[in-house]
């Protein structure tokens, strides 16, 4: 029961991270859309959205939300106008993020975010016809040859900045979100709970803190305690003191 009961509060927790990932991804590339001379920049934003969740180990809640934003994102705009989210920056994010979260060598991670680049470039250009939407300028005045050597250098940038600012959002993130009780919570913290749970009414004089704290100190005596038992010693002092008056006079008598 207690490891359904932590399973479930991870799963609650990776789903919701998910959603918000998705819907900021949305919204990325919704303005994307509107916003025609920042396309790029806001499809790059989009795919750092959906990579949120790699930085919480959350991998299926990053793909979750990057299939659901790409799915949705073809309700706001035609296929040439998100076509580079769905096809490049949204997985290129995915991709990238999960080797550098897995420590990949970089000879083993730039041949294959180069093969990535010019596979997407080529599906781009002469499928979808989506490089005129985001860059018109370039589609109008170069081949597609001249076209793949600057778009794998400057993609391969791009990529440099995404991780950059993933290590920053990291650290943001860190602050923002704890998934204590989701991921780090251990199986005496939770027995711990339960035992409180079903025990509600129990002393509270044995568990107070003023007495664990009287215990720690070895039950301290007040200096009003010693006062008073000055006191008392004085006072017996005089009692006696009469009484050995008393006596004496009878003795004389």
């Amino acid at each position: 029961m207690k490891k359904n009961r932590l399973s479930s509060g991870k799963a609650a927790y990776a789903l919701a991270l998910a959603g918000i990932s998705a819907a900021l991804a949305l919204l990325f590339v919704w303005l994307g859309v509107v916003l025609r001379y920042v396309t790029v920049a806001m499809f790059v934003a989009a795919g750092c959205a959906v990579a949120v969740p790699m930085l919480k180990k959350y991998y299926v809640s990053s793909l979750l939300a990057y299939v659901v934003s790409a799915g949705l994102s073809f309700l706001i705009g035609d296929v040439a106008a998100v076509a580079g989210y769905a096809v490049y920056f949204g997985p290129m994010a995915l991709i990238s993020v999960f080797m550098n979260e897995k420590r990949v060598k970089p000879f083993i991670t730039y041949p294959v975010k180069i093969v990535i680049i010019n596979a997407a470039l080529a599906v781009l250009y002469f499928a979808l016809k989506a490089i005129g939407f985001m860059a018109p300028d370039l589609a109008d005045k170069f081949p597609y040859w001249a076209i793949a050597l600057a778009g794998t250098a400057i993609l391969l940038v791009v990529d440099v900045f995404v991780l950059y600012l993933m290590k920053g959002i990291r650290a943001a993130l860190s602050k923002v979100l704890r998934d204590k009780y989701a991921d780090r919570v251990t199986e005496d913290e939770i027995a711990a709970q339960d035992a409180a749970e079903m025990n509600p009414f129990d002393d509270e004089e044995e568990h107070s803190p003023k007495s664990d704290v009287g215990k720690e100190r070895g039950e301290a005596k007040s200096p009003f305690d010693d006062a008073e038992c000055g006191d008392c010693s004085s006072d017996a002092k005089d009692s006696s003191d009469g009484d050995d008056g008393e006596d004496s006079s009878d003795d004389k008598q």
